[in-house]
């Protein structure tokens, strides 16, 4: 059952025709501020209490918390009926800017040079400029620390400036997490939990799309390291200033770009560093993309679905064999869009993105499972039917022995399957 509370006074609750809200809808996605909209009428007891930026709204299903933020537009149309739209908490990093300051190993003394250390002065800041209900504590953090020589901010919105100079860089999502009156900010890997609900062809899955991204291949770089160091002279190289990928080459034709690797400081440690950079750019991203609905909505028995959330896929038509407990085959839920009015309306988007040299390739591999899979089921045919052999010989040997009675029903069945 979901209510809405705006300051702790109630707005929405199914069981009171006075305290109604008119479509309300959450949008929630991973790494945005998340939206809530919904209509009220001004005869509403509490219509009044929703101040603009100032009111913290709330939405539960019973007793979880699914979204908290404020008020930030609202329009009233011909019946005076208003169109309210909230945004989440993570919005409050909105409200503060990164004053000019130099980062990183060469201009912070002691020195503050890691992207986590630097992570957490950012928020540090923000905190230092708004009022205490939009602070965050700083949480789980276990994306991948990294040595950075020179960070700078110059004016930026926090917000602004986390998505260009780590959500944009660094693998991992961002989590508001309220324990007791604490509100924590995590950068995790992780989102959600292993979802042990699966979302199969034929029962809970709406609709599959598949993109493929092709702008970012590269299929030759020409590396630059550290004082304009080259690989030319490096060992078991040929002598030439770039390296390329044939396979790609063959596929896309020539792309040459210039990378820069400022950490590397011999030509050895720039082929390294280049070889690993080129393998990681001649590969087509090929997302499939599939909208479902969360089956907790029709049975409370099953777990409920939610945002971040590692969900196994089923489909042999489209070729999505998620493996049970393999979560690396387990899709991510990007959206989630809930309809209180209307649950059962309330979808959910997941995603998975595939890095391989060509979308034959992709196919090739649902393939593969597809044979694993048969494979599996052959295997166990056998391994049955010489079980049954088995049981059959020895049945045969107890019979011939006058001990017919000494077969048993386990025997039996085994010999008729």
């Amino acid at each position: 059952m979901y209510r809405v509370l705006c300051d702790g006074k109630t707005l929405h609750d199914v069981r009171d025709e006075e305290y109604q809200l008119l479509s309300p809808k959450i949008s929630l996605e991973l790494n945005k501020t998340g939206n809530f909209d919904f209509g009220v009428l001004d005869t509403h007891p509490n219509v009044g209490a929703i101040a603009k930026l100032k009111s913290r709204i709330e939405v539960y299903e019973d007793n979880e918390l699914l979204f908290k933020g404020r008020p930030l537009n609202n329009e009233d149309d011909f019946q005076n009926t208003g169109q309210i739209s909230c945004e989440g908490e993570l919005a409050f990093l909105l409200d503060s800017i990164q004053r000019p300051k130099s980062y990183g190993r060469q201009n912070t003394f002691p020195p503050i040079s890691t992207n986590i250390e630097i992570f957490r002065l950012i928020i540090a800041e923000h905190n230092s400029q708004v009022e205490a209900d939009k602070q965050f504590t700083v949480g789980q953090i276990d994306i991948d620390s990294e040595e950075l020589e020179n960070f700078d901010a110059n004016y930026e919105k926090t917000w602004d400036f986390i998505q260009t100079n780590f959500l944009d860089k660094y693998e991992g999502y961002l989590r508001v997490r309220q324990v007791g009156t604490v509100r924590y900010l995590d950068y995790v890997k992780q989102y959600g939990k292993v979802s042990d609900q699966v979302i199969r062809f034929g029962e809970n899955l709406l609709d599959l799309k598949k993109y493929s991204k092709a702008e970012d291949i590269k299929t030759a770089i020409i590396p630059v390291g550290a004082n304009n160091v080259r690989i030319n002279t490096a060992n078991g190289h040929n002598g030439t200033d770039y390296i390329y990928s044939q396979d790609a080459v063959d596929l896309y034709g020539w792309i040459v770009d210039k990378v820069d690797f400022s950490d590397a400081n011999s030509p050895d440690e720039l082929l390294a560093a280049a070889k690993e950079y080129l393998n990681s750019c001649i590969n087509l991203a090929i997302t499939i993309e599939l909208t479902a609905v969360d089956l907790h909505m029709v049975d409370v028995d099953i777990n409920a679905i939610r945002l971040g959330d590692l969900v196994p896929c089923v489909s042999e038509k489209h070729g999505l064999l998620s493996t049970l407990g393999d979560t690396s085959t387990y899709y991510l839920v990007s959206k989630y869009e809930i309809d209180l009015e209307n649950p059962a309306n309330n979808t959910i988007t997941l995603g998975r993105t595939l890095s391989c040299l060509s979308e034959k390739m992709v196919e090739n591999a649902a393939m593969k499972n597809d044979i694993q899979i048969v494979k599996i089921n052959t295997d166990h045919a056998v391994q049955t039917a010489q079980s049954a052999s088995q049981t059959a010989q020895e049945a045969m040997e107890i019979a011939e022995s006058g001990g017919v009675s000494a077969i048993t029903n386990t025997q039996i069945d085994a010999i008729c399957q």
